[in-house]
């Protein structure tokens, strides 16, 4: 949080001030924001809410990008990187991970009426099994601290104790993740692209490479057969470089095919950083529409 308070932040919002400063400056690079889910309001409780901001926040976000910035979509980008016609002065990128099914039902529309367009990162296993993703399952269980036990587990055990705590999950839950239905038609859905994040949110530096390939390449197959679409992007889960993925993880995505991956590291996205480490920024429930506002014009800016 800034050092200014969101009163004041809502009153530079609300009189024009972040829009006028925003109109003279250029971005260093693309400004990557990561969502996850979307929660219908904010007095339901979630496994990790935190890192499901409200239908309300969201379409107060979309409605800050709009006004003061240039959203693009990720094949606008890779045009651009590719040598094509040069990205707008402020492009922002939306990103969602895991492939919550508010993707579908609450954000969608509100990128659509906003003209905003995104990219969603899938695990195919839990769309495949109709399962609550293993994290959420667990948190469910067990809380947020066995979460954080099995997190790290050698890929081995952790594979086991995921299969004991599997938990179906049916449409009207909350934390339900798209069906393979849906995934199609979102793939359809102009501008809106769909990612790889591994078939089941495993931690990549805990598994071997024959492991790590097996789970990137599986979960590339179930996408591209499922949207009848090449998948070229991938997201890696929780994505701290050396902690939840490695240099050989890279290189592993890099020979399935893929043509960029995006990290947790957070800064701008430029030109000169490694196509298959880009960085993004989180997006979490308590940042406001003035607050986003504020780290595009100043925090995250400078």
């Amino acid at each position: 949080m800034s050092v200014f308070g969101e009163t004041a932040k809502l009153a530079l919002l609300g009189s024009g001030y972040y829009a006028r400063r925003m109109s003279r400056l250029t971005f260093p690079g693309v400004a990557v924001l990561c969502y996850h889910g979307v929660a219908p309001g904010a007095g339901e409780r979630m496994a990790f809410g935190p890192l499901h901001v409200t239908a309300a926040a969201f379409e107060g976000h979309c409605r800050v990008i709009r006004k003061l910035c240039n959203p693009v979509s990720f094949a606008d980008w890779q045009t651009a990187m590719d040598g094509g016609p040069p990205l707008p002065p402020r492009a922002v990128l939306v990103t969602f991970d895991d492939g919550y099914r508010s993707i579908l039902t609450l954000a969608k529309p509100i990128l659509e009426r906003y003209g905003i367009p995104a990219v969603a990162f899938i695990c195919s296993d839990p769309a495949e099994q109709r399962v609550l993703l293993w994290y959420d399952a667990v948190e469910r269980l067990r809380g947020e601290d066995a979460v954080e036990q099995m997190k790290y587990a050698p890929f081995p055990e952790w594979r086991r104790l995921v299969q004991g705590t599997l938990t179906t999950a049916d449409d009207a839950d909350p934390q339900a993740v798209l069906r393979p239905d849906e995934i199609r038609a979102l793939a359809r859905v102009p501008d809106f692209a769909i990612g790889a994040h591994t078939a089941s949110h495993v931690i990549l530096a805990r598994a071997t490479p024959e492991e790590q390939r097996t789970e990137i390449v599986r979960n590339k197959a179930a996408l591209e057969a499922w949207t009848d679409r090449p998948v070229t992007l991938l997201a890696y889960p929780n994505g701290r470089p050396g902690t939840d993925y490695t240099p050989e993880s890279v290189d592993i995505v890099r020979a399935a095919g893929f043509t960029a991956a995006f990290s947790m590291r957070t800064g701008f996205a430029t030109a000169s950083q490694p196509r298959f480490e880009l960085p993004r920024f989180l997006m979490l429930r308590a940042i406001t529409a003035p607050d986003l506002a504020h780290r595009l014009a100043y925090s995250w800016y400078r």
